[in-house]
């Protein structure tokens, strides 16, 4: 991937933003290039085609979760305080107007899009479902979590509810998200 210079770091925020807003097919390079007063064709640059630059979108996206994940590690926080900062994360991108979470952002479209940007998209959901199921492994067995059904399954009903929920919090609000949340929460028998 190309080195993270201030243009290419913007190009990428907007471009984050706009997929996160708008979709896949719902953003163009113009989108960006405005937002950035810049030329469409300074992105090419970086960027030759849209799917190379949501490809590189989604790589970085894996990147900053392995780092936070790494980041939750090595400050030894429990089970529930690595869920409640996905769930901060989820609050934080709907309070700045980005409805979709990133690989929600472009499932709607998944068929269409170009090989690159599905492998990225497919390694991102398994990175995140893969962080859930550890997470709520572990918090069930240090007696943070309490629920019956298999880890796996209880780890995808998370990020599936929680996807859905903030599709839907777009609609009705924010209140819609914070009770989905609390429900996640109830379902994992959460103690506080």
């Amino acid at each position: 991937m190309t080195e993270l210079n201030s243009t290419n770091q913007q190009i990428l925020h907007y471009a984050g933003h706009f997929l996160q807003c708008r979709g896949y097919n719902g953003f163009s390079y113009k989108d960006i290039s405005q937002k950035l007063g810049i030329k469409n064709a300074s992105i090419h640059h970086y960027y030759p085609k849209k799917e190379d630059l949501v490809a590189a979108l989604l790589e970085e996206r894996r990147k900053n979760l392995a780092i936070a994940i790494a980041q939750m590690d090595g400050s030894k926080k429990s089970a529930r305080e690595q869920l409640q900062y996905y769930f901060d994360h989820a609050l934080q991108e709907f309070e700045e107007g980005k409805c979709i979470c990133p690989p929600g952002s472009v499932m709607i479209d998944f068929e269409e899009l170009p090989e690159k940007v599905k492998k990225q998209e497919i390694l991102l959901l398994d990175d995140i479902r893969a962080w859930l199921t550890n997470v709520l492994r572990t918090g069930l067995e240090q007696g943070e979590f309490d629920f019956s059904d298999q880890v796996e399954t209880r780890s995808e009903d998370v990020f599936v509810t929680l996807m859905g929920a903030r599709l839907l919090a777009s609609i009705k609000g924010r209140k819609t998200l914070v009770r989905s949340i609390s429900s996640i929460k109830s379902g994992l028998g959460w103690r506080d």
